[in-house]
């Protein structure tokens, strides 16, 4: 009888120890976490594990044959013109479930969030749609009500990119609806869950937690672990706003510039970590760091968001041109202001 890790879902197994699931022959017998999951836990070692989407892909085809509901997971923080985008692959009754709430200021009103992503939504399969928080426990009543309202099986998938938030959301349902005691591996890194998960909250209700799809266009998969801590958000974000004349240049450390190069004087409010640090400088002071970097001109009419994916957004207020500077690799889209 295989026997699976109940931190991320891997089949346990002594064989190897570079592959998925390795635990020590003689821990078999009482492990229920595999090394890495266990480092993980214990120790706060993170060890990546390279995925491709091919498999994950295959994942979601083999949930479309179900009639099983599903819910996909938006991260608010870098929310893009593609939330529908799953659904190439998926059929199924949907819950849009935008996640992160606790990260974004409280001064961004819900109902406007909602708005928002009602005007984006193209899919006829997306049922309802929340915004939860969590961390914070907000919205896990009313999400858990509409699971109740839409589903029609027993099995509910929880689906969506890596660090959208779906083994945090299930550790918390699990403890809110559940008697169980046990708790999914989560971190900051990409493919933490590997193998599809079973996660019975009652009689009626067992949630499925899949490996997440592998955004390689976002930011998180060219820094490694230190930068990876300071630019992924823990707390409400504290907007910084600066007023920019043609000519001046907003930096995110060594990570990306955005060069304001034609309009009249114009405010940007930018939405990343607290951890990160933000400066202005002049365009014509130059750092070796983005010489190589990919360059996108954007020319905004106002009330535009850039988002750099992965990493935060500027909200430029007025119509002005820009370049952006990011690593090669990194996406970086334009829609309009979210706040």
């Amino acid at each position: 009888m295989t026997k699976k890790c109940l931190g991320c879902g891997s089949v346990l197994q002594t064989e190897n120890r570079e592959l998925d699931g390795y635990v020590e022959e003689k821990d078999y017998s009482i492990a229920n976490l595999c090394r890495r999951c266990f480092r993980m836990k214990y120790y706060g070692e993170f060890h990546f594990i390279e995925r491709k989407n091919d498999e994950f892909i295959d994942i979601l085809k083999g949930v479309s044959e179900t009639n099983s509901l599903v819910l996909y997971l938006v991260d608010l923080f870098t929310l893009t013109n593609n939330i529908d985008n799953i659904n190439k692959y998926l059929k199924n009754d949907t819950i849009l479930v935008i996640t992160k709430r606790d990260i974004m200021p409280k001064s961004i009103n819900n109902d406007k969030i909602l708005q928002y992503i009602r005007n984006l939504n193209t899919s006829k399969n997306i049922k309802d749609i929340e915004i939860i928080s969590s961390v914070n426990n907000d919205g896990l009543d009313e999400l858990y009500n509409k699971i109740k309202k839409y589903q029609t099986e027993k099995l509910v998938y929880v689906v969506g990119n890596t660090n959208a938030g779906k083994s945090t959301l299930i550790n918390k349902m699990m403890k809110n609806y559940s008697t169980t005691d046990s708790a999914i591996t989560t971190s900051i890194l990409p493919a933490t869950t590997l193998g599809q998960m079973n996660i019975q909250l009652d009689k009626t209700l067992t949630l499925v937690d899949t490996p997440g799809l592998i955004d390689e266009s976002s930011f998180s998969n060219y820094v490694d672990i230190k930068i990876l801590k300071r630019i992924t958000p823990k707390k409400e974000i504290k907007p910084k706003t600066f007023q920019l004349k043609v000519g001046k240049t907003i930096e995110v450390e060594n990570l990306i510039r955005i060069d304001y190069l034609g309009g009249n004087k114009n405010s940007f409010t930018s939405y990343f970590s607290n951890d990160l640090r933000i400066n202005q400088i002049n365009v014509s002071t130059h750092k070796k760091e983005f010489l190589e970097h990919e360059k996108y001109i954007f020319d905004v009419k106002g009330r535009e968001d850039i988002v750099i994916n992965g990493l935060g957004y500027i909200k430029i207020v007025d119509p002005g041109t820009v370049t952006v500077y990011v690593p090669k690799g990194v996406s970086v889209v334009k829609r309009d202001s979210l706040v």
